[in-house]
């Protein structure tokens, strides 16, 4: 059994409960911003624990006048205390349904498919990201380990095997959340597998023995319940990146998505319609009364009665059962003056609906409420231009690139948070590093260098001015007289360059190790020396 249960003695199944190390409970308190010491100095009461109520009882069975009753209304919140979790909403199994559902309209689709294929991309070697320090030195033993652990939890996944980051994305963006088990090696020293969980039966909370931060599985079945510490749970949310109430991306498209195929619907009715010949009949009913003669021309309809079938998801029409459309429709009217039949052709007179300007508003309407460039969607254009100048890339494309960088910022925790347990677990010096923690990263492949090619030629226009800038003003040094420049080279490379003091470190790290290789490196003969 995996995680631990609080009921002493053995389970149900005969098994012992599984018994974690102090050092993963010790990490359970990956991405929690408080601890026992912020709960007690604080004043204020939290939204969780207001909506809860103090002097009741919450949902783990603790008064909320508790320390530790507090802990876990705040535990409520989420880890970061900004997501949602979907066991306290019990609409949300009806939502999900709905939204995969609504996830496999063509349109939807094809939204989907783009933002995927721009966060997720694969390299040569079928990687999509790579493990990145920033701003901090490491030995070169940590940086081997890093690397090595890296690729472990990556194969573990099956990123490696195939495509399957691609799809967990593309239910991340489409269910709003994910969740997976982290597995450890029977001495708990190394991360050996994952298993995907329903986030809808993850409930975050506080284990009132240790006082450590723990997430609760089917909480109130006393069969299915099961205990985990939050450093054997990987746990992401879409609304973390949203102040909106929405659960998931896709939901955002919903009205939008809806009103198109309103739209849509009214042209494809009006066309149908009208696709038919029309014919009225004038039956004389002179001399027969009110009841015969409806008598009569209720057996006349019957006959030519006809029931038109249209399936709006396969877009399927039938006639009377068969797969076909009438060419013409009669209509059969009574009449007491004259006495003989009249037949006549009726005009398709109606509102005209072959203006595509409503569609087409509608149309853009989605397009502007998925965040990707409209240029994309420019099928006829072969999906829009692709231009490499600084000048060529317009504000749209500089905002969908802002929002790729927050989904991938949520995404990279399935790799990023078992990467930095794994390497607390060899290293036990990194588990209260704040600065290793903050600095642990990935690295996302940009489609076609698009984003680096940018960058390069941003970089280049900036060396350009620095070095305009320092070599057009000069000073004389009072003291030597000698001409030097007035501008000092490290301030314009951080003003203008924009590189960070972490950069600037690093790059002397890096500069610093070279002096050193070279110094340590024998000097080689010279073949021509007498």
């Amino acid at each position: 059994m995996a995680g631990f249960n609080d009921r002493n003695g053995p389970l149900s199944n005969g098994s012992k409960p599984f018994s974690i190390s102090n050092a993963l409970k010790s990490l359970s308190s990956f991405g929690m911003r408080y601890d026992d010491l912020v709960l007690r100095q604080s004043q204020a009461i939290g939204p969780m624990e207001a909506e809860i109520g103090y002097g009741q009882m919450n949902p783990f069975g603790v008064d909320n006048d508790d320390i530790y009753g507090a802990f876990a209304a705040m535990s409520m919140t989420d880890t970061n205390l900004r997501s949602n979790i979907p066991f306290f909403d019990q609409s949300y199994e009806g939502k999900r349904e709905e939204l995969r559902k609504f996830s496999l309209n063509d349109e939807v689709e094809d939204i989907l498919d783009i933002l995927c294929d721009e966060t997720i991309v694969y390299d040569e070697k079928n990687f999509f990201c790579y493990p990145e320090i920033l701003g901090i030195d490491i030995s070169d033993d940590v940086d081997k380990d890093l690397n090595k652990y890296f690729r472990q939890i990556y194969h573990y996944f099956g990123f490696n095997s195939d495509q399957s980051a691609w799809y967990f994305f593309r239910k991340f963006l489409i269910d709003g959340y994910l969740a997976f088990e982290i597995i450890y090696s029977p001495d708990q020293k190394e991360i050996i597998g994952f298993k995907e969980l329903d986030p809808i039966t993850l409930i975050p909370g506080y284990n009132h023995d240790d006082g450590k931060k723990v997430w609760v599985q089917y909480k109130d079945d006393p069969v299915k319940e099961r205990k985990l510490y939050d450093s054997q749970i990987v746990y992401i949310s879409y609304s973390s990146i949203t102040t909106a109430s929405r659960v998931s991306y896709i939901e955002r498209l919903t009205r939008a998505f809806n009103l198109l195929r309103i739209m849509e619907h009214t042209r494809v009715i009006w066309a149908v319609t009208n696709a038919s010949f029309r014919m009225k009949f004038v039956i004389p009913v002179g001399g027969k009364s009110k009841t015969r003669a409806k008598q009569s021309l209720s057996q006349l309809m019957n006959s030519y009665k006809e029931s038109v079938d249209f399936d709006w998801e396969s877009g399927t029409l039938a006639t009377d059962g068969k797969p076909m459309l009438q060419f013409s429709k009669e209509y059969w009217l009574p009449s007491k003056d004259g006495e003989s039949p009249e037949i006549e052709t009726l005009n398709s007179e109606g509102p005209d609906l072959s203006d595509t300007e409503a569609l087409k508003y509608f149309s853009d309407k989605l397009k502007h409420v998925s965040k990707i460039p409209y240029s994309r969607f420019l099928y006829e254009d072969g999906g829009g231009d692709f231009n490499l100048a600084a000048d060529g890339m317009i504000r749209d494309e500089i905002k969908f690139g802002k929002f790729i960088k927050r989904l991938r910022s949520i995404f990279m925790e399935i790799l990023s948070k078992p990467l930095f347990i794994q390497m607390c677990l060899k290293y036990p010096e990194f588990t209260n590093d704040p600065q290793f923690k903050s600095q642990v990263a990935l690295r996302f492949n940009e489609e076609n260098v698009f984003s680096e090619l940018k960058d390069m030629e941003l970089m280049e226009k900036r060396l350009d001015f620095i070095g305009t800038m320092r070599d057009s003003l000069m000073t004389t040094n009072q003291e030597t007289m000698e001409e030097e420049y007035y501008f000092d080279q490290e301030y314009l490379v951080k003003k203008y360059l924009k590189l960070s003091d972490d950069e600037i470190r690093a790059n002397e790290s890096f500069k610093s190790k070279l002096k050193k290789k070279t110094a340590e490196e024998p000097e080689a003969e010279d073949p021509f020396a007498m």
